[in-house]
């Protein structure tokens, strides 16, 4: 159950990239706040997702679908994303519903973007919300539901023909565990024509010492995940 808690403060922080890389007009669709219309895969050694996202103006929608197969229990494998984004001149707040069978995560978060120079973009980023999972209530430590807390920010480095290269350490405080879950993830995206593209990203979670506040049992070991994607734009 830690790891699968684990696993949803990752997915939870982390920022929607992966399924933001579309070549239209003048815009970097590596920027977060860009709104457009995509279907695409993602994956890993261990993992892999199918990314869908309509955007509507200023109104964006968004739904991952994964599966995991190094969570131990095969119910537990199964992962979900649904994304409300609406963004207005730079801001931008989002409301997030994740997790899978036994937890769901919720979240509220603000986004604004600052241009920095022609091509680069950082945008500060704020969330919180709340953690539950089947047995929660009756666990303590990271194990027991709890309250969010995140912080983070996103740069960008934009390219003329559309590519982008981008850097987003993040940091979520989780109240009951009183445990801070440090992470870095970088990436970026390849226009391959003008409705294609393909793009990588890097994810990297600190290690964290057990102790009697978190309740982890076992010190939890530094991790890095690599993932691919190939996404499709109309």
């Amino acid at each position: 159950m830690k790891k699968t808690l684990l696993a949803v403060l990752i997915c939870a922080t982390s920022a929607t990239t992966m399924a933001q890389e579309a070549p239209k007009e003048d815009i970097n669709y590596g920027d977060p706040t860009a709104s457009f219309s995509t279907v695409g895969v993602s994956g890993t050694d261990r993992a892999g997702q199918v990314n869908m996202m309509y955007g509507a103006g200023s109104n964006i929608f968004q739904l991952d679908l994964g599966y995991d197969a190094k969570v131990n229990k095969v119910e537990d494998r199964f992962n979900y994303r649904g994304r409300y984004f609406h963004v207005t001149d730079g801001l931008g707040y989002s409301v997030d519903v994740l997790g899978g069978v036994n937890n769901t995560t919720v979240l509220g978060g603000l986004i604004y973007k600052m241009p920095v120079s022609e091509r680069v973009t950082v945008f500060p980023m704020l969330s919180a919300g709340y953690s539950a999972t089947k047995d929660g209530k009756n666990n303590s430590g990271m194990a027991k539901d709890s309250g969010l807390a995140q912080a983070g920010v996103y740069a960008m480095y934009a390219f003329d023909d559309g590519h982008w290269l981008y850097a987003n350490p993040k940091t979520t405080y989780h109240v009951e565990g009183k445990q801070f879950v440090n992470q870095i993830e970088v990436g970026g995206g390849l226009m391959t024509s003008d409705v294609t593209s393909v793009g990588f990203k890097l994810e990297h979670t600190t290690d964290m010492k057990a102790n009697s506040n978190n309740k982890l049992g076992v010190d939890q070991k530094a991790d890095t995940v690599a993932w691919l994607q190939a996404n499709y734009y109309f």
